[in-house]
């Protein structure tokens, strides 16, 4: 007992004196803590500084490395700056750490840099130390012959993803200027299809080095942003991997929205939009309610990434006995995929569909009507057909008059447009081919027409009747609020009903029992006039610049304004300005001709007045 009290006497004893220890530690801690958040606030603006020319170099390694192909010498010198973003990345990053007092929030709220900084660490620890089997273990599990380039492969991606981020970041600041959001949308667009631009004029985007003219970069880039379709080189041949990619990711940033992706990203790093903010882009989304913009910006990319994932899988089964290299078919499956629902029409064959092992390829096919009509249907029918109209009770059965007129528009204009093309080529195009091949071409090019401009029959060869048919499916193009171009089918729909009304001398537009409003009638009409008038003008100079046929030209130019992407063959041949006329009509028809009209007019209040009514004859 006398030894249980002794022991128990000593560990009471050392027990008081830890607490005195730890007590001595927490205050000599703090005093630290102090001198360090002093000096956190000095050595925070040169961390700042530093970090960015970090990001300076990052960008310019990498472009240096995959847009020029360095040679030795220079090749060793980009691994030099290579490893000197490493070593500096992580200073950076540790010296934040051991500064700030706060830092389990700093590695909470920069979770990624802190899981790459730690790792970053662990594997430089490795090669510095020399641990071969540790090292030859973490290679082979891997698949690489050496660690350094992985490290190096991190960092740089990493810090361009910071390069990403820091604009996405400003998005709540442009978003509280006094900036329209049609001027917000259409600069967006642009931005980025200037930097596409130049990244396709670098030499490794082409198979041979030089890279693309400027102007034929510009097109590309632009046919790509604004998911057209319309190429003046061809994607398969003359592009490079590299190129193909920067294609690619093109193609996703045109058919979200570019301010989709930037919102969402700007929501999950900032502090978050305010409801003026969200007022701001709830248009640019389709979305009514102001409440709902952040849940529908997570529903579209949701969705996106989701259709596109089953499309890749279902073209890598396809193309089981057409494509033997897996990485290949895979390459090829998701970019046809993201082509595909985006509404786009880029593809890595030299005759898009057009040859026999997909033209009559009942996978590809399938797979390829799907994805174009439902991303032409739009996010917000989409939506509701998934979850139903959450303004109504029964909402598996009500469905609202938007998404009822999107989908009978779209049968009507798919069915029509394949008994039109099934009747006008049947000893035409479709000649040699058994029937159930011409139901499923003529299905195909009907629904292909309207918005996304892959092809399974010569283009060139069709008839003149048929031709007709391909100009009016194009010009009417998807629904509102998808990934297609067109002046859209509820504008068409819209029109026509308030044709009926006329007709039948009613008084409102009326549609399964519900009226549509007077302003909605206003800019369908908008946008019909403002759609002629363009396409009045740009075909106009085109007859000017080209010597072309009229037909091919008008065929060229609505393909190009209704973001369509098909093409007589002519593209590649026409002059520098038909070029930059095409460029132009892209740019209008993706972003909206009435978007950019009211971002350039000027913002009227509502008048406290009316004046008299007196009638006009039109008729």
């Amino acid at each position: 007992m006398d030894l249980i009290r002794s022991w128990r006497r000593y560990y009471i004893i050392l027990l008081v004196n830890l607490r005195k220890i730890r007590k001595k530690f927490r205050i000599w801690f703090q005093d630290v803590e102090v001198e360090l958040y002093d000096l956190n606030k000095v050595v925070a603006p040169y961390f700042r500084f530093f970090n960015i020319l970090l990001v300076i170099a990052a960008v310019a390694s990498l472009i240096a490395a995959e847009g020029f192909g360095l040679k030795q010498p220079y090749k060793t010198w980009n691994a030099y700056l290579e490893f000197g973003i490493v070593i500096g990345f992580l200073i950076v990053y540790f010296g934040r750490l051991v500064l700030t007092s706060k830092r389990l929030q700093l590695i909470r709220n920069r979770w990624l840099e802190s899981l790459i900084s730690f790792a970053l660490l662990f594997l430089s620890a490795l090669i510095l130390f020399d641990l071969e089997e540790v090292v030859d273990f973490l290679e082979n599990m891997i698949g690489v012959e050496s660690l350094m380039p992985v490290i190096l492969s991190i960092t740089k991606l990493y810090l361009i993803a910071i390069v990403v981020v820091k604009f996405i970041q400003a998005a709540p600041i442009l978003l509280n200027l006094k900036t329209k959001p049609t001027q917000l949308i259409a600069g967006s667009f642009l931005g980025v299809i200037l930097a596409g631009a130049l990244l396709l004029m670098t030499p490794s985007a082409t198979v041979e080095a030089g890279g693309l003219s400027f102007i034929d970069a510009l097109f590309t880039s632009t046919s790509a942003v604004c998911v057209t379709g319309l190429i003046v080189v061809d994607t398969a041949t003359v592009l490079s991997l590299f190129g193909q990619i920067v294609v690619l990711v093109l193609i996703q940033l045109g058919g979200l929205g570019i301010l989709t992706i930037a919102t969402l990203f700007a929501l999950y790093l900032s502090s978050g939009l305010g409801v003026g903010q969200m007022a701001l882009l709830k248009g640019s989304v389709g979305e009514t309610r102001t409440s709902e913009t952040f849940r529908t910006i997570k529903r579209i990319v949701g969705i996106t990434f989701s259709i596109e994932a089953l499309g890749t899988i279902a073209y890598f089964i396809s193309w089981e006995n057409y494509i033997d290299d897996n990485w290949t078919r895979f390459f090829f499956a998701l970019f046809h995929a993201v082509s595909a629902f985006c509404n786009a029409g880029f593809s890595l064959f030299t005759n898009s569909l057009a040859d026999k092992p997909n033209m009559l390829n009942i996978g590809v096919n399938i797979t390829t009507i799907c994805l174009i009509i439902i991303g032409g249907l739009g996010f917000t029918t989409i939506w509701e057909l998934m979850r139903g109209n959450p303004n109504r009770k029964l909402r598996h059965w009500k469905l609202s008059i938007h998404t009822k007129l999107v989908l009978y528009s779209t049968f009507i204009l798919i069915t029509l447009g394949t008994l039109g093309f099934l009747f006008l080529e049947w000893s035409g195009v479709l000649t040699g081919l058994n029937v159930s091949d011409k139901v499923m071409v003529s299905l195909f090019q009907s629904v292909t027409t309207r918005t996304a401009g892959f092809n399974s029959v010569d283009i060139n060869a069709l008839d003149i009747g048929t031709t007709i048919i391909f100009l009016s499916l194009m010009i009417i193009g998807a629904a509102p609020a998808s990934t297609a171009g067109g002046i859209k089918t509820t504008t068409v729909s819209v029109l026509i009903l308030s044709v009926w009304t006329t007709i039948t001398g009613k008084r409102e537009v009326e549609f399964s029992g519900r009226t549509i409003r007077p302003e909605t009638v206003f800019t369908a009409l908008a946008v019909i006039v403002l759609a002629a008038v363009s396409l009045f003008i740009f075909t106009l100079i085109l007859t000017i610049t080209e010597d072309q046929l009229f037909v091919d030209l008008l065929f060229e130019e609505i393909s190009a304004f209704a973001t369509v992407g098909l093409s007589r063959g002519i593209t590649a041949s026409m002059s520098s300005v038909g070029k930059i006329v095409l460029i132009a009509s892209m740019f209008v028809g993706r972003v909206g001709i009435v978007t950019l009209a009211l971002a350039f007019a000027r913002s009227r209040t509502t008048s406290k007045y009316k004046y008299p009514t007196e009638s006009v004859i039109v008729a």
